[in-house]
This record gives C-alpha cells, structure tokens and sequence, in this order.
C-alpha cells in the first residue's frame, strides 16, 4: 500500500460496497429473517475497526516484521474476510431466489 491514509480509505470503501450491498438484499427481499445478513454487516464492521486500529498501531506488529509486511498483511486480511462474506451473501441470494 502507498500509505496509511490510503490503506484506511480502501478498507472504508471496500467494507462500505459490501454493507450497502446487504442491506440492498435485505431492502429487495422484504422478509424478517434478516439475522444472518445482519451478523455479516455486524462482522464485516467489526473487522474495519480491528483493521483501522492496526493501521493506525504498527507498533503492534510483530518483531522482525517489515513495515510493508505489515500493512501487507492488514490487506490480505481484509480481502480475504471480504471475499469470505460476499460467498455467504451469494449463498444466501441462490437459496432465496
């Protein structure tokens, strides 16, 4: 990553795509067994804040660790979490249609 200043701004837009696009599915089905999709926005909020924290405390990292590394890691971690709820919510989309 170029910065921190542009690693919190990704992991705001990609956490903000994600969360709109759950509560568009909630918004399109109408149905109150919304609980699974909302403990993915709960999760997907949570892990921002853990990750902005981490952006904003590289002296948490771990010894031996380059900075890039670091912030490397904080990426993956995102990508990979990101990733892992947009296969729930298509689950849940194919099950529901």
């Amino acid at each position: 990553m170029a910065s921190k200043q542009r690693l919190k701004k990704e992991i705001d837009y990609i956490v903000s795509d994600l969360v709109y696009d759950c509560f568009t599915f909630i918004n399109m089905r109408q149905k109150a067994e919304n609980e699974d999709v909302l403990q993915i926005v709960q999760d997907t909020l949570n892990l921002r804040g853990e990750l902005r924290y981490q952006t904003n405390h590289p002296e948490s990292k771990a010894e031996g660790q380059s900075t890039k590394n670091y912030y490397d890691n904080i990426a993956k971690v995102l990508i990979d979490n990101v990733e892992s709820s947009y296969e729930k919510l298509s689950k849940m989309i194919n099950s529901k249609s």
